[in-house]
């Protein structure tokens, strides 16, 4: 068994930042990446649907929320010049590697090592992108979900992709339950990808 996974502040396991090229909505990455943060060995199926689903129209200031090594922000920040990233994630080492993968946008993107939005109490986002951190459990899960909604401006968009088997079904009904306005975008594979709406009703 680990001793740690990607969901610790603090990975114990060896460093071993090796590259991975990474090619999705017609942008090329060359993106560093390294044990104990999610998806080491290159862009996993869920992160490429939620990146090909994801519409930021007209949205500016966007929150990576469990950014990991950075491949959401900087696949995103090509496709939608003109927005910035706030990237949140609990694990330094996927932190460091965010910082090194997004360094291209500059003044456009702050990373943060925080547990959701704890070290950016203040930050209000256009929209919140998540791949929920699984093998944190369902009381971290939905604690992200509320967190998300209570850091989105009236209108905001939530975007989120979880398989079947890890509970799409109730994350559906919590998200209804935070949001209202909550739509299946797309699936394939087993994988959802929900969009929600703040509403202040």
């Amino acid at each position: 068994m680990e001793s740690s996974h990607y969901y610790s502040a603090d990975p114990m396991s060896e460093s071993r930042p090796h590259d991975v090229m990474v090619r999705v909505r017609d942008v090329e990455l060359r993106l560093t990446t390294d044990s104990g943060v999610f998806a080491k060995k290159g862009l996993d199926f869920g992160t490429r649907l939620l990146i090909e689903t994801v519409d930021l129209t007209g949205r500016v200031h966007i929150v990576d929320l469990g950014c990991g090594y950075g491949v959401v922000a900087a696949a995103l920040a090509k496709v939608y010049p003109e927005t910035t990233w706030t990237m949140l994630d609990v694990n330094r080492r996927a932190v460091e590697l965010a910082h090194k993968n997004t360094d291209f946008l500059g003044e456009r993107r702050k990373v943060y090592q925080s547990d959701g939005f704890a070290e950016v109490p203040d930050v209000v986002a256009d929209a919140v992108l998540l791949n929920p951190p699984i093998r944190a459990g369902k009381a971290v899960i939905y604690r992200l979900f509320e967190e998300a909604r209570n850091h989105l401006v009236e209108g905001g968009d939530f975007w989120i992709v979880i398989q079947k088997k890890h509970g799409a079904p109730s994350a559906k009904k919590k998200l209804e339950e935070l949001f209202g306005d909550v739509r299946l975008v797309d699936r394939a594979a087993g994988y959802h990808i929900f969009h929600a709406r703040a509403t202040r009703s």
